[in-house]
């Protein structure tokens, strides 16, 4: 079996509305469908969400392709680590395209094992409880959002932070206030505090008596030992993101003992191979992981959903992108239950393209 033939699919997810975080406020999501289709007919789908994050555009990855196609050009998709080679020592860098090939692959290896592929990864669970994110608005608005979507079934909300501690604090103490003490709240300053202001943020938060599960990447991503800092002045546990790019970070990060908890997103690290090579390390040190987002269509968060649920160390799920589109590119791939994240039990990502 080799792939015949490979396409790039640009298109644009229209927000329901402006989502804003620390660092950029996003209305339209450009994805980039990959297809790759074999010789005997199977056709895999994958996807590449670009950020400002991962240093891509949509034009970087569509230029980029161009050199990958070359390449992926007669391999055989059941080689993925002989794929992944390739393409990492053509190119450095570009870890949302080469997400999107390598979610493509591991949907053709689902499609002809006949196994949905978290199955096919090994299965540990069927679903995993998932957060469901607010963005930074005006405190009334924020308190709108939690009550919709508690109103959802969902038991798990992030909160977003990072612009001014003092908002923040009135924020998630008005969201406490509004959703009750059952429904669990993690914040993500998204680089924007300094240490004095993280340890600010959870202390008052503790006077309060407001529980808080996670805080997630507090200060700037290069200053690698501040994360450590507030760790070992707070009972919160932090979790590192923006400070978790690549594999090397991800050794760093374990290795040095900088968080206690590690965001793996696909389109970081480069897809689903990686992303296993990140969380057994993780799982090695005793360090559980959450499988997250970027502005992702089904195709590509499906593909995190499969991946969450095949691994016991990965404890934590923040897979909401398709909720804030007004139409997304395919059905299938994963649903929602009672705050879970659910992936689909078809061959491969199980998911149904519609151009």
């Amino acid at each position: 079996m080799h792939v015949v033939k490979a396409e790039a699919i640009p298109v644009e997810l229209q927000l329901n509305e402006p989502f804003v975080i620390t660092n950029q406020t996003i209305e339209v999501a450009d994805n980039i469908l990959i297809r790759l289709e074999t010789d005997s007919g199977v056709v895999g789908w994958g996807c590449s969400t670009p950020d400002i994050v991962t240093s891509e555009t949509k034009e970087t990855v569509l230029a980029n392709f161009k050199v990958a196609k070359r390449l992926v050009l007669g391999c055989d998709p059941t080689r993925i680590n002989l794929v992944n080679f390739i393409l990492d020592t053509e190119f450095r860098g570009n870890p949302s395209l080469k997400a999107g090939i390598n979610i493509a692959l591991y949907d053709i290896l689902g499609k002809i094992s006949e196994m949905p592929l978290y199955r096919f990864l090994g299965g540990y669970r069927q679903k995993i409880l998932t957060s469901v994110t607010i963005g930074l608005n005006l405190t009334d608005l924020m308190v709108k959002k939690a009550r919709e979507i508690v109103s959802k079934g969902f038991k798990s909300i992030k909160i977003k932070c990072g612009l001014n501690v003092n908002e923040d604090i009135e924020n998630i103490i008005a969201i406490r206030e509004a959703v009750g003490i059952e429904i669990k709240l993690r914040l993500d300053a998204n680089e924007g505090y300094s240490v004095e202001d993280a340890l600010r943020l959870v202390h008052n938060l503790e006077e309060n008596n407001i529980p808080i599960e996670i805080l997630e990447q507090p200060t700037k991503a290069a200053h690698l030992y501040s994360l450590k800092d507030i760790a070992n002045q707070c009972s919160v546990p932090i979790m590192a993101d923006e400070t978790a790019l690549t594999l090397r970070d991800n050794v760093k990060l374990v290795k040095l003992e900088i968080a206690d908890m590690i965001n793996i997103k696909l389109m970081k690290i480069g897809g689903i191979t990686n992303a296993i090579k990140a969380n057994t390390l993780a799982e090695l040190a005793d360090v559980p992981t959450m499988v997250g987002c970027m502005n992702e269509s089904i195709v590509a968060m499906s593909g995190g959903v499969h991946f969450a649920c095949a691994f016991r160390n990965v404890q934590y799920a923040d897979l909401d992108s398709i909720l804030d589109f007004r139409n997304d590119i395919a059905k299938g791939g994963a649903r929602y239950e009672e705050g879970y994240v659910i992936p689909s039990d078809k061959p491969g990502l199980g998911v149904e393209i519609q151009l």
